[in-house]
């Protein structure tokens, strides 16, 4: 195969927080939640440094090498002195219990650890957020924007990449597929897709289909506010959500605060906004679960939506809808090397290999065959850590009777730091 392109409200629910209440009273000892660690350096000693991969903790902390052996023991089901009796066997040296409590505050006090402390956190921060009249998003610098702005910034995106048209633009553009990669790394699929979107007829709805990377919802989250950017504020269609949720059978924005610190939405809109104009369409903005996990397109708690089920009520709700909508999977697809957890450096083979995988998953949605996408990530358990495929296989469900061309893949090599994200650009026509 061809490897493609390469560059080097309302207040919180006192029912979700009682939940979260009980949940962190079920482990009877301390338990730190899912945390992210990345070795530093300071005063020239290397260190540890701990972080939230939600955004919901106070900030960063720093720890020394010998703490990670004592986060693997806070998993709510070892004790003070089981946690001190087994780092003194493991490193032969005695852990003062003054010395373990510190750490344990220290955790505590920066939202590390789920408990009533985090719990009623999340719940304020759930109420700051859905009393707000827009969800923000970050200043325009923060997207990769020039010294000239983010206006000419995206200008140049559209017209400095030579951008791969589609073989045959008949019919009604019905979905589409690109990255939410940063703009400079995927910014040739970037450019196809949303250059397209702006000599067509305009769509005035968009569902975007967006990946729930490091959020709370086990499920399909949604949120009813607007999105507010640096190039204007555009509005989420209520009416249409609320539709969804009530033929879904759940409330979709039980999670919604997920939305805040995930861009895989946000990245989408600024294009749209740029092409089209802040005021000139509606959202509905759904961030999609991972299908590969062994419940597959059913949320694992049995609480929530089946994403077979939000594409079979996307289809009929399209189906009876006068308004012109495009659904957007905003999905990037393999994440390889050290720095995604994987034990071998990045090469020119592995890319390869990457690029076959790619788009033998790829060729299945092309082909129609949304469950044999997830059969093949899901054989070797997403060995390359594709992150959208929720969205993809949604976007394909939705809209089985489509036309499918794949523009472009793109591979987004950093040689430097041993990684690579790939990505595509493709289309999905109405007869």
């Amino acid at each position: 195969m061809m490897r493609g392109s390469r560059q080097v409200g309302t207040a919180a629910q006192p029912e979700l927080l009682a939940r979260e209440v009980r949940m962190a009273a079920e482990h009877p000892y301390p338990r730190l939640r899912a945390i992210e660690v990345h070795p530093a350096e300071h005063a020239g000693r290397p260190i540890l440094v701990v972080q939230d991969p939600c955004g919901l903790a106070v900030g960063p902390i720093a720890v020394s090498g010998p703490a990670l052996f004592i986060f693997s023991l806070l998993d709510g089901e070892h004790s003070p002195q089981q946690i001190r009796d087994l780092f003194e066997a493991q490193f032969k040296a005695r852990l003062p219990a003054e010395q373990l409590d510190r750490l344990l505050d220290q955790l505590d006090v920066a939202l590390y650890l789920e408990n009533d402390r985090f719990a009623a956190h999340v719940a304020a921060q759930r109420e700051t957020y859905r009393t707000a009249p827009a969800r923000v998003s970050d200043h325009e610098q923060a997207f990769g924007a020039g010294d000239d702005g983010l206006a000419a910034t995206l200008d140049r995106l559209l017209e400095e990449n030579e951008r791969v048209k589609p073989q045959r633009a008949t019919g009604r553009l019905a979905g589409l597929i690109a990255p939410h990669l940063d703009f400079a790394r995927g910014q040739n699929c970037y450019a196809d897709v949303y250059g397209l979107l702006g000599e067509l007829p305009p769509a005035q709805r968009f569902v975007i289909l967006g990946t729930n990377h490091r959020g709370l919802g086990p499920s399909v989250v949604a949120t009813d506010k607007d999105f507010q950017t640096p190039l204007g504020t555009t509005r989420t269609d209520r009416a249409f959500l609320a539709a969804l949720a009530d033929r879904c059978g759940a409330d979709l924005c039980e999670y919604e605060l997920d939305h805040l610190h995930e861009h895989s939405v946000e990245l989408q809109v600024l294009m749209l906004q740029h092409v089209l104009g802040a005021d000139a369409f509606e959202i509905v903005p759904l961030l999609c679960p991972d299908p590969c996990a062994p419940c597959g397109t059913a949320p694992p708690d049995g609480r929530g939506v089946d994403l077979r089920v939000l594409a079979r009520v996307l289809r009929d709700l399209l189906t009876d809808d006068p308004v012109p909508t495009v659904i957007i999977a905003a999905a990037d697809l393999s994440h390889v090397g050290r720095p995604f957890g994987d034990d071998r450096d990045l090469n020119e083979a592995w890319l390869d290999e990457v690029a076959h995988s790619d788009q033998a998953a790829l060729q299945a949605i092309l082909d129609g065959n949304h469950d044999e996408f997830v059969r093949l990530l899901a054989t070797d358990q997403n060995s390359t850590h594709i992150c959208s495929a929720g969205s993809i296989f949604t976007l394909a469900a939705a809209l089985p009777d489509t036309r499918r061309e794949l523009l472009r893949y793109h591979q987004a090599v950093n040689w430097e730091h041993g990684l690579c994200v790939s990505c595509c650009s493709a289309l999905f026509w109405e007869p």
